[in-house]
């Protein structure tokens, strides 16, 4: 499970089959069955289209120019007609100009390696001064050099020393400083004794940040669509559809310091004419009323050129847009943590043990048929399954059995728009199988 559940997907793979090429079906399938940097892209096309699809007439790839396009879609009653690309946007090249986490990871892995367990790390990152915001023409950057240069100018023999002091002296509270000048290296790692271990903690800036309205993630994705647009040979209304994929972008509070979507989006249609619109679909997190927990809804913004804003296909966009809203199937993850849950499991199917959801409701218990199963083949150790389903003093099957209470009726509840079903289990009454004898309520008066 990413974005969607797999169950999801398959189904919208099923349903785009009725005007999606066997050639491109395949492709997406062996997309979706390896872990890559275009997993969640691909799931936002394969939903999108099919979303749109439910309510009026698609195409997908038509032979009508140069380059195949992605959507073009007629609506039923004929007032609405356009052609359109997707694409999802993440951060993905900032990260890789600021390689912070493949740093962070590295760190990490020299202490577990040195097993310094007496205390925890931590860690400072520069930037490049002065502080890049709007208007300044530049985007913020860490002072870090590339990754296959971390053993020259941070990994290098006097880190190791800083290492093997620690180890001598455990308790010496120890700071290494790394200054270098070309490239730009500057950051400062803090050992101190007694307070947890491993690195707990860093300091760095926002990178990310929009500080180059016609220069970022997402104007640079609306250039490229454009440009493919063009070569598509569709001679009437054309638009890109942006996905999130991991970008701040979308999320970033409004600052002085950094353009917004409305502005970037806006900067993109005077520098492009030949797109009338376009859509933004991001996530956001949602508090849940119960146990602190968050779950990410959809956001759609429709952006539309000012020249053709009062036309009436742009009021029939609109309301196009409330459908495909209302037709996508439910997210499960932010794009950030779909993609590191597929790189934390290695794989798109799951390969650690499975712990399900479960509850408990009078003489009635249901839990995940996918644990269950997990259990069963051996693949989930006993011991932390009973932790899993820990009620009151013990796990909730140890209740009804102390209760003298045995299976009475079984059944499996499935959840078609989910990655698991529920096992639903009934508990009779006392039971002699399994509980003491007791007198007969109608017995025969003395």
């Amino acid at each position: 499970m990413a974005l969607f559940t797999r169950r999801v997907l398959q189904a919208c793979l099923d349903e785009n089959a009725g005007f999606v090429s066997t050639i491109r079906l395949g492709d997406w399938v062996a997309r979706l069955n390896k872990v890559s940097n275009d997993y969640v892209a691909t799931e936002w096309e394969i939903v999108l289209l099919r979303a749109f699809a439910r309510v009026g007439n698609v195409l997908h790839e038509p032979p009508l120019g140069g380059r195949p396009l992605d959507l073009v879609f007629g609506s039923s009653d004929g007032r609405l007609n356009f052609a359109a690309d997707i694409v999802a946007i993440s951060d993905q090249p900032l990260h890789e100009k600021n390689p912070i986490e493949c740093f962070q990871d590295e760190l990490s892995r020299r202490i577990r390696k040195a097993k310094i367990l007496s205390g925890r790390f931590v860690f400072r990152v520069e930037e490049d001064q002065p502080i890049a915001h709007r208007g300044t023409g530049r985007k913020r950057r860490l002072s870090l050099p590339s990754v296959n240069e971390f053993e020259k100018y941070i990994f290098n023999v006097e880190f190791d020393k800083y290492i093997e002091a620690i180890r001598q002296e455990p308790q010496q509270s120890r700071a290494h400083h790394i200054h270098n000048l070309r490239p730009l290296v500057a950051l400062s790692i803090h050992y101190q004794p007694g307070i947890g271990s491993g690195v707990s903690s860093a300091s760095y800036g926002a990178y990310t940040s929009t500080t180059v309205k016609d220069d970022n993630p997402l104007f640079n994705a609306l250039k490229s669509k454009a440009a493919q647009l063009k070569q598509g040979g569709y001679e009437g209304i054309r638009g890109i559809i942006v996905c999130d994929r991991g970008s701040r972008i979308f999320t970033e509070m409004h600052n002085w310091s950094t353009f917004t979507v409305d502005e970037v989006i806006k900067e993109f249609f005077r520098q492009n004419k030949s797109v009338a619109f376009v859509w933004t679909m991001w996530t956001r997190s949602r508090a849940l009323n119960y146990g602190g927990q968050f779950h990410p809804d959809l956001d759609l913004r429709l952006f539309v050129r000012e020249t053709v804003a009062k036309e009436e296909w742009a009021a029939e966009l609109d309301r196009l847009a409330v459908q495909i809203t209302r037709s996508l199937p439910r997210i499960e993850l932010t794009p950030e943590n779909a993609v590191n849950r597929l790189k934390w499991n290695r794989s798109t199917v799951q390969t650690k043990p499975y712990l399900g959801g479960w509850t408990l409701k009078g003489n009635e218990i249901r839990i995940s048929a996918r644990e269950l199963l997990d259990l069963l083949s051996g693949k989930l150790d006993h011991k932390r399954f009973a932790q899993h389903h820990i009620a009151g003093s013990g796990n909730i099957f140890s209740l009804y059995q102390a209760q003298g209470k045995i299976i009475k009726r079984a059944e499996v509840e499935h959840c078609p728009d989910e990655d698991d079903d529920y096992l639903v289990l009934e508990f009779g009454a006392d039971d002699p199988a399994v509980s003491p004898f007791k007198v007969p309520k109608k017995a025969k008066p003395e």
